[in-house]
């Protein structure tokens, strides 16, 4: 008897340890539907969690980053499947028009808590080169410790590393 309440005291212990991140997992699930992504959102006024570079502006980025890339949209659009894979990203939309046209939304978790963020790329043919938006995005919460920036500056130096391999 004396053993069967020492595994339930055991297990009982590791539930009590395990349910914030249970709770969370619930939150999450319930809370941050994926969304439909199938053109390129914009970042709310005043946001603290989404960044983006576009030909419209940047939102939380380095205003002097490129939106032009000086290589074929296919060599771009390769390097961003490289760097979505590296990453761990997961694909939810991608899609690819007669014209050139590259669209992909595809979604970041976080570890542990495994919070999901929103990637959303656009790439539009121009001549021989390449115009870029990027954006990134968490779902849940009022800001994301920079971690948004940080990923669209990651992932901007990867597009830009295509051109200086021309």
């Amino acid at each position: 008897m004396e053993g069967t309440d020492r595994k339930r005291a055991m297990l009982l212990g590791a539930l009590l340890l395990v349910s914030p991140w249970l709770l969370v997992q619930g939150w999450i699930l319930v809370g941050a539907p994926t969304p439909n992504h199938t053109s390129m959102p914009d970042c709310p006024d005043g946001t603290m969690n989404c960044a983006s570079v576009s030909l419209a502006g940047t939102v939380r980025m380095d205003a002097g980053l490129t939106t032009m890339i000086e290589a074929n949209v296919s060599e771009v659009w390769e390097a961003w499947l490289d760097w979505s894979d590296e990453n761990g990203l997961r694909e939810v939309h991608d899609e690819v028009e007669e014209g050139g046209e590259h669209f992909s939304h595809r979604v970041a978790i976080t570890p542990f808590w495994r919070f999901p963020d929103d990637v959303v790329v656009h790439f539009v043919p121009v001549g021989d080169d390449t115009r870029l938006s990027i954006y990134s995005a968490s779902r849940l919460g009022q800001g994301d410790l920079g971690v948004n920036p940080d990923r669209l500056s990651d992932l901007h130096a990867a597009l830009i590393a295509v051109q200086e391999s021309n």
